[in-house]
């Protein structure tokens, strides 16, 4: 059953952005697709396309993360699978310590995932991350 699958594949996403809290982006890079029409926007930087400008943008920014305070939450707003594709929106929240601070910090994340089955399984395609107010 595809759904079963998929469910995997965005409980992968959400353990993969807690290991990006903590400063480690292989779990993420695991789940990207290698194909050239994959994107990444994260806030405050230009969208990226394609494996090798997603690994670096990755890598970038799990390396200004020393840790984050548990609870990371995850509130989903929708969730559609069809056989082939599948996407999450919701919403991600955390306290983070960025690299030369001590401080933990609120972050505040409204993010869309599409998910595309592939041969090796479901891989991601589109991560699509902007700011929110601290209290939204």
């Amino acid at each position: 059953m595809p759904t079963q699958d998929f469910d995997a594949a965005v409980a992968a996403s959400r353990a993969a952005v807690q290991a990006m809290g903590q400063g480690d982006p292989e779990p993420s890079l695991a789940l990207w697709t290698r194909r050239g029409d994959a994107v990444l926007a994260n806030p405050l930087k230009p969208a990226v396309v394609g494996w090798a400008q997603i690994e670096a943008e990755v890598r970038r920014v799990a390396a200004s993360f020393t840790g984050a305070a548990p609870p990371m939450t995850f509130e989903e707003v929708a969730r559609v699978v069809t056989p082939d594709m599948g996407y999450v929106i919701a919403f991600e929240r955390a306290r983070v310590r960025r690299v030369g601070s001590e401080d933990l910090v609120p972050l505040s994340l409204r993010v869309t995932t599409v998910f595309r089955r592939e041969l090796e399984g479901w891989k991601l395609v589109l991560r699509h991350a902007d700011r929110l107010p601290a209290d939204a």
